[in-house]
């Protein structure tokens, strides 16, 4: 094999005039156009209590900023000074366009954002803040140092509630305050605990309350830590009531139109008592009566109004949705305006893809026909494709040569599809959904194989205390597989990709959520198959062997947000599939997972690494195709801003996948025996068979999509032949990987 001094010489005259070119560019560092009365400000300096600051908050309110760049190169200033150089054309536009104009020093707003600082910590209960900001000039660049001494903050010690309206006196001894004794005296906090008020008093029935009605006293005599709040509510300011209202009529109109004259043929009352007016009966009242959460005579309740308002757009069968509430005769009127979608519609999407391992492009056309069974019902029938690319792991090059088929039919029903005796009351705010759908497709991957799968499906979701459930109950597939070339798959892919049967029950849970300054994200799924088969002594149908597995998968991430719009981002991914009644031990390769590509190791290539120590040469031997049942990866990911729309990240991954410890069966060469061998989990050497390895990463934010490229450096390779496991001592080339992907890894 070529060494790696030869192929670093074969890149060398393309990287040297890469270098010299980003060399004359950082040369334009702006400072030809400063002079020493309108310096260059390279710095901002914002120390607080003598120590750099580490807020966010504080770099915000800077007005000034200096240029982006590295110690004294600053890549887009020079961007700009060169389009600027260039001139009034296309291509000096468009560098001026990426680049940065020189940001000169401005004194009227460094001293605007010296007082705006103060303040701000003033805000934050540092009632007792001082600031010192001064400019410190060298020649044509100036340093801004803002220096703040915060003092002793302000903390609550004791917080009462109290009300000019006895009514109103009463309902607040429920409220559940969000100001804790011993919280800051923050000027946002008590914004927010106005707002929470506010729409405590809505939720509650007072229609006309408003944030006017709340405000705070606060008695800081006492000291820092004896500051005392009190929150007052007065409705008689502005004229508002203090009693509670009910809501006495609604009235819904699911044909209205904001163009053409609403006449009314057809006029139905719900059981609820809600008035269903409409051109013709297009909608059935009890439908519209199960996602209307409103109740004639119930006392009004913002909270459920705002819900409403969200489950009927949700429904895909409303273009607008409107919702007013107006008072009259001494009671609410509920009006809900809905404009309806054309009944039959067709839609063409194109979407990248970037989350399989592979990037491409996919398509698929639909054609929709909504409310088909007048309760907000959607059929759809689909025809989509899609071209991935397709790595060569034994010249690293590209092949768009991986494609699919696929067609289907579904109906979807915003309800759960149950008996009434199965369903709970309030499963009607859940948001719920069931879908039935059929698909046919087609994969075709260039000198591998080509794949048949037929599947149905039914679904339940729905959305409850912020998390979303998906349960299917019963989900039937058949998979037809046809290989080119058999003789490079590895052995535990060649027995488990065949002809087989899923007779699937599974269960999904995702949930997010957030913490101050850090998000968390989680996803829980199991599924079993073929157990009930079993039992009944099918073990297969028609010659197809009818699968019997469980899988589960648990994927959790966290999200921390740093100072300067940066953020540490970690995810943590475990699998496991068991299977029973396979003749040779292997797992079905569609409950199996894989290894590499652009979203777990990106120093590999999709499906080109694992399980185990699995030799490097057969890793990249052509047509090896990999996959295992159990799977580790630990993630974490720097991510900064570049410049606006650019992004950069720094990421180190480390994982791997491995075979279960126990006999397969079959007639395998010694090769193949070798790495059944290598692919074995073992408590006592799972660790030490961890891929690792970093990278450099580039986003670029396209706003609806963010298209990704991810250079990875192997540092640790479990399989390695004839060098050192850690191949970071002495890197070849083909260490290196460059993964291409849509959105973000995790």
């Amino acid at each position: 094999m070529t060494n790696f001094t030869a192929k670093i010489h074969r890149f060398f005259y393309p990287v040297l005039f890469g270098g010299t070119l980003l060399f004359i560019t950082s040369s334009c560092s702006g400072l030809q156009q400063a002079t020493t009365e309108s310096p260059l400000l390279v710095k901002n300096d914002i120390r607080i209590n003598g120590r750099p600051t580490l807020s966010d908050d504080d770099y915000d309110i800077m007005r000034q900023r200096p240029n982006k760049g590295l110690g004294n190169v600053r890549m887009f200033l020079s961007l700009y000074g060169l389009g600027s150089k260039i001139g009034d054309n296309a291509t000096g536009n468009w560098l001026k366009r990426i680049g940065e104009p020189p940001a000169f020093f401005d004194s009227v707003a460094f001293e605007a954002t010296a007082a705006q600082l103060q303040q701000h910590y003033f805000n934050l209960g540092y009632y007792l803040v001082e600031d010192t900001a001064f400019a410190e000039q060298n020649g044509k660049k100036v340093v801004a140092h803002y220096q703040i001494n915060t003092g002793p903050q302000y903390n609550i010690s004791a917080y009462n509630l109290r009300s000019t309206s006895r009514f109103i006196d009463s309902a607040l001894a429920h409220y559940p305050k969000e100001l804790e004794l011993g919280d800051a005296l923050n000027a946002q906090r008590i914004e927010d605990e106005q707002l929470a008020l506010t729409n405590f008093l809505k939720d509650h029935g007072y229609f006309t309350a408003q944030l006017g009605w709340v405000y705070f006293e606060i008695d800081t005599t006492g000291g820092p830590n004896a500051s005392e709040i009190t929150g007052v509510v007065n409705p008689f300011i502005f004229g508002g009531l203090d009693e509670r209202q009910r809501i006495s009529k609604i009235t819904v109109r699911p044909t209205y139109s904001f163009q053409e004259a609403n006449t009314v043929n057809d006029s139905t009352r719900t059981v609820h008592g809600i008035d269903v007016l409409q051109n013709d009966r297009l909608f059935r009242s009890g439908f519209l009566d199960e996602q209307i959460y409103l109740e004639r005579g119930a006392f009004y309740d913002q909270n459920l109004l705002r819900t409403t308002y969200k489950n009927l757009s949700s429904l895909g069968v409303f273009q607008t949705v409107e919702v007013n509430v107006q008072p009259k005769d001494n009671a609410l009127h509920a009006t809900l305006n809905l404009v309806p979608l054309p009944k039959r519609s067709v839609s063409a999407n194109l979407e990248g893809l970037g989350n399989s391992g592979s990037l491409g492009v996919g398509g698929s056309f639909n054609w929709d026909n909504r409310n088909l069974f007048k309760g907000g019902e959607t059929l759809r029938l689909s025809l989509g494709g899609a071209l991935t690319e397709q790595r060569n792991s034994s010249s690293t090059s590209w092949l768009i040569d991986a494609r699919e088929l696929n067609a289907g039919v579904s109906l979807h029903l915003p309800k759960l599809l149950l008996p009434k005796t199965l369903t709970p009351p309030q499963a009607k705010f859940w948001r719920p959904k069931t879908k039935l759908g059929t698909q046919v497709a087609y994969q075709y991957r260039a000198q591998e194989f080509n794949r048949f799968n037929f599947s149905t499906n039914l679904e339940y979701s729905w959305t409850r205390q912020g998390a979303k459930h998906v349960f299917n109950p019963a989900q039937l597939s058949f998979v037809s597989i046809n290989f080119a070339n058999d003789t490079a798959l590895a052995p535990f892919l060649f027995v488990g990709f065949q002809n087989i049967i899923f007779a699937t029950t599974a269960y999904q849970y995702t949930k997010s959520w957030s913490n101050d300054k850090t998000r968390y994200f989680l996803n829980a799924s199991a599924k079993s198959g073929g157990h009930l088969a079993r039992l009944s002594g099918l073990n297969e149908w028609n010659g197809n062997p009818i699968a019997q597995f469980a899988k589960t998968g648990l994927d959790f991430r966290v999200y921390r947000s740093l100072v300067r719009k940066r953020q540490l981002a970690s995810r943590t991914f475990l699998g496991v599939t068991q299977s029973w009644n396979s003749p040779s031990g292997f797992v079905p390769f569609e409950q199996s997972f894989f290894m590499g590509g652009a979203n777990d190791l990106r120093g590999w290539t999709a499906y080109h690494f694992g399980p185990g120590a699995t030799s490097e040469d057969l890793l990249q031997s052509s047509g090896f195709f990999s996959a295992a049942p159990i799977k580790l990866v630990q993630s974490f990911e720097y991510r900064f801003t570049i410049q606006r729309a650019i992004k950069g990240a720094v990421f180190l991954d480390a994982g791997n996948m491995w075979l279960f410890n126990k006999t397969y069966t079959g007639t395998f060469t010694s090769a193949q025996e070798a790495a059944i061998e290598a692919g074995t989990f073992g408590w006592d050497s799972f660790y030490k068979q961890l891929g690792i390895n970093t990278g450099y990463g580039l986003r670029y934010d396209l706003e609806f999509f963010i298209i990704r490229a991810d250079l990875g450096l192997k540092i640790h390779h479990p399989g390695a032949v004839d060098r050192s496991n850690w191949v970071i001592t002495a890197p070849q080339l083909r260490d290196f990987n460059l993964a291409l992907g849509i959105g973000y890894p995790f």
